[in-house]
């Protein structure tokens, strides 16, 4: 992945409910536009900090409220109960098996989005201001209502000047409730079932 990445001549953004230092020590070294908390942090290539929406202590309190009752009706066993909330500024993420556990025992633990599901049928999270996204293979995100990864990158478009028509997103929530779902209808959206499949539809689109 990290060889293809540098070939390309394409400006490369990368969005995600991680924070900015995880992604960019993922990426390796490769140039890219980073978005961290479903774009709600951007940093360009050259270190700038394009933006930091940065929640409220009230958002805060109503987050950490309703993410309290999500893992008290959890009753699987974790790594690390202090593994569990991370407070990143413009989002507060609760993993229900532990933020830095093992990337093959959280997809064994809700690869398939099923659990995190079901706790929010259970705790549907009302707010005026905040809502809720299932990220990653263990995540809920929660972050500012309409500051999703779709208003974020139509946001970088306009920014940037780019022409939305030649841009083009791959991931893999694009599903109804997943925190993809939001760049369907503004831009181009690939739809893909993990890295090496991403891989692989990227070099088809890309090469």
């Amino acid at each position: 992945m990290k060889d293809f990445l540098i070939s390309l001549d394409q400006t490369i953004g990368i969005i995600s409910g991680s924070h900015n230092d995880q992604m960019a020590w993922q990426m390796d070294g490769v140039e890219v536009i980073c978005m961290g908390q479903n774009g709600n942090h951007a940093i360009h290539t050259d270190g700038t900090e394009l933006w930091f929406d940065k929640l409220s202590d009230d958002e805060k309190r109503e987050i950490l409220s309703h993410s309290d009752c999500v893992w008290g009706a959890c009753t699987h066993a974790v790594p690390d109960e202090d593994d569990l909330i991370e407070d990143r500024g413009s989002q507060i993420s609760l993993s229900i098996y532990g933020h830095n556990a093992d990337t093959t025992e959280k997809k064994a633990c809700d690869g398939d989005f099923k659990k995190r599901a079901a706790l929010l049928e259970q705790f549907p999270f009302e707010s005026a201001t905040v809502e809720v996204k299932m990220g990653g293979s263990t995540c809920l995100d929660y972050f500012r209502k309409g500051r999703n990864k779709g208003y974020n990158i139509a946001r970088l478009i306009e920014h940037q000047g780019w022409n939305k028509d030649e841009c083009i997103f791959f991931g893999d929530a694009l599903f109804p409730g997943g925190n993809d779902e939001t760049v369907v209808g503004v831009i181009e959206a690939v739809q893909v079932a993990d890295d090496m499949d991403c891989l692989k539809k990227l070099k088809a689109k890309l090469s």
